[in-house]
Parts: C-alpha cells; sequence; structure tokens
C-alpha cells in the first residue's frame, strides 16, 4: 500500500476544520508511512482562477461543513490535485433524495421512499409510504431533523412546519417507512474497495446515532453485509464512507444512507489499536490515489463541464496557516448546519 507521496517531495495536504480524533489518528497514520502532510485550516482557503496549481500530491478532505466540503474537492480538482471524496461523491451522499435513487438505481435494498417537492404534495407521498413514517430533511446530519409521523394529525403537524420554512429546499418532502429494528442500527466504514470494521450503534431512541446517545459495540463482518457496504460505497463514487444499514424485524437488511464526511470514533468502540487501523486504512487509500493519479475523471457522476472548462488550466489556493485549531480534550463535534456527519 501506499509508502509515502513519491520523490518529489510534495506533501498530503490534510484539509480540515478542526484537528478533532480522527485527524489525530490520520496525521500519525501518514507519518508512519512517511509522507510528509500540510494541515490547513479550509476556513483559510481561497483561490484565483488561472494560478498556478497547490503544492500538493494529494488531498484528504475532513472540512465538517457539507458546503465547504462539496468545494474543496471542486477546487482540487479543477487544480487536477487528486482529493479524497471527490465531489461527485460528496455531492451524492450529501442529499439524502439523490443517495437514495442512486442506490436503488444500483439494484440495492433501501427502505421504501417518497419524495414531494412541495409540502402540498407531501400528504399523497406520505400515504403511498404508509404510516407511520419518517420525515427526514434533505440535507443533514447527526439524527437531527428526523420526524416520526404516526397518525394524520403528525402528518398535517409536520407539513405545516415544512411549509412554514424558507428555502424551497427545505421544503421538499423525504419520507420513508418506519423500519421496525431491533432498536439498532449497524455502521460500515469502508475504504475504497475494502469495508474495515462494521459495528452496532444501539440507543433508547428510535434514532440509532451516536450524536444522540447511542452506543457501539462490534458487528460481525459477514459476507451479506461486507457485500452491501461495498456496492453500495461503489453506487456513490467510493471514497472513505460511512454505510449505515437497518435490519427490519421482518429479516431485511436495508442501505440507509451513506456518510461522506465519516466519523470513526465509535466505530473503535474505544480500542485505540482499531481507531488507529481505521485511520491507517484510510492513509492507504489516500496515499493509493496518489500514486495513481486518480480524481474526479474516476466516477461517472463527475461535473464534465467543470472538467471541460479546467482541462488545460490550473488555479492556486491562496497560502493559508499549516495548523487547524485543535479540539479540546473531551470534547464533542461542534455541530454547523452544513455538516454531514453521523
Amino acid at each position: 500500500m501506499g509508502a509515502g507521496v513519491g520523490g518529489d517531495g510534495r506533501p498530503v495536504a490534510l484539509i480540515a476544520s478542526r484537528v478533532r480524533f480522527e485527524e489525530k489518528l490520520l496525521l500519525e497514520a501518514f507519518r508512519r508511512r512517511g509522507a510528509a502532510v500540510a494541515v490547513i485550516d479550509d476556513r483559510t482557503l481561497s483561490y484565483r482562477i488561472g494560478d498556478p496549481a497547490p503544492p500538493w500530491r494529494v488531498v484528504c478532505n475532513r472540512s465538517l461543513a457539507g458546503t465547504r466540503r462539496l468545494e474543496v474537492s471542486r477546487m482540487c480538482e479543477a487544480f487536477g490535485v487528486p482529493v479524497v471524496n471527490s465531489s461527485s461523491t460528496v455531492a451524492v451522499c450529501d442529499s439524502k433524495i439523490h443517495s437514495t435513487l442512486v442506490l436503488h438505481a444500483a439494484g440495492l435494498p433501501v427502505p421504501d421512499t417518497a419524495v414531494a417537492l412541495t409540502p402540498a404534495a407531501g400528504e399523497e407521498a406520505l400515504r403511498r409510504i404508509g404510516l407511520p413514517a419518517v420525515v427526514k430533511p434533505v440535507n443533514g446530519s447527526w439524527g437531527r431533523g428526523l420526524c416520526k409521523v404516526n397518525d394524520v394529525d403528525a402528518v398535517e403537524g409536520v407539513l405545516a412546519l415544512k411549509e412554514s420554512l424558507p428555502s424551497p429546499q427545505q421544503q421538499l418532502v423525504y419520507a420513508q417507512e418506519f423500519v421496525r429494528t431491533p432498536q439498532r442500527d449497524i455502521r460500515v466504514v469502508v475504504a475504497g474497495d475494502r469495508a474495515v470494521t462494521a459495528v452496532h450503534r444501539t440507543g433508547d431512541h428510535w434514532i440509532g446515532n451516536v450524536a444522540r446517545g447511542a452506543r457501539t459495540s462490534r458487528c460481525p463482518l459477514t459476507p451479506e453485509l461486507e457485500d452491501l457496504a461495498l456496492r453500495a460505497a461503489k453506487a456513490v463514487g467510493g471514497g472513505l464512507l460511512g454505510i449505515d444499514l437497518l435490519e427490519s424485524d421482518d429479516g431485511r437488511l436495508l442501505v440507509n444512507e451513506v456518510n461522506s464526511g465519516v466519523e470513526f470514533r465509535g466505530a473503535a468502540v474505544g480500542d485505540e489499536a482499531t481507531a488507529l487501523a481505521i485511520a491507517e486504512a484510510f492513509a492507504d487509500h489516500v496515499l493509493d490515489q496518489a500514486d495513481h493519479g486518480v480524481h474526479a475523471d474516476h466516477t461517472a457522476h463527475t461535473d464534465r463541464t467543470v472538467h471541460a472548462a479546467c482541462a488545460n488550466r490550473t488555479t492556486h489556493a491562496a497560502h493559508a496557516p499549516d495548523r487547524v485549531p485543535s479540539e479540546a480534550p473531551g470534547a464533542g463535534p461542534v455541530p454547523s448546519q452544513e455538516s454531514d456527519h453521523p
């Protein structure tokens, strides 16, 4: 696997909003592989079209905010710098509608889902799903904004709330069947073509999310689970991903979501060696992309217009401090309205 950044001495750029538990382990993993690393705060980045490309061999994009994460990847691709994850992967994962369409088109089992473009059409969408159902924001993370609707009164309330929101995007109705589970879900961490580990997330609430207090425990990575996770990762374009699956009471295993800004502290289940092994798998995948010169062209989801416009030019990100605010001991992630984290 990747043994460094090559003989030209260009560093790996770790672009992040904060140096959290995961980023600290990624830095250790890169350095164990002899890779020089430039740590860059995404909030300091700016660039001018037509300037020289930045001196990075490959970029590991760890931006917290979904909007910045997408634009960092687009920027790197325009420079011709390989980046993980690609902008196409981030764009698919950051829209629950888009990702569900892509997963279903790839033949993967997903919860019964309906979409309405306005709250006025939402009642019909929910009628087709049946109650109880779950209404989710199209973009979001950490289990925020999910509403379980059990009856017609709840439907009216949720749709009235949607109607009051200011933007057409917020008024979209994305509804899924309420999947009855053993009060847990599954997270599979994927790095490239490898399913690294799997955990159960168990909680007292129907939303099984570590950010909402769910507890993690080891989950056997069965051939079926590994196959579903890798197929889901491939469907969205691949990279460093968290695949969330639901086990239904009637025996179904469903792909629920794919996260492009995956955290893995919970997936380590408190074991430092496991956490470092995940970080090393991530580092190997990033360095493999540098070795093979892989960037946005590797996926069918790529924005070809951007590549056509930028094919014969490079650009340069303004110099940014080689440091990022570090996470205080014991501090959790700071929620961002734009972020996409499990």
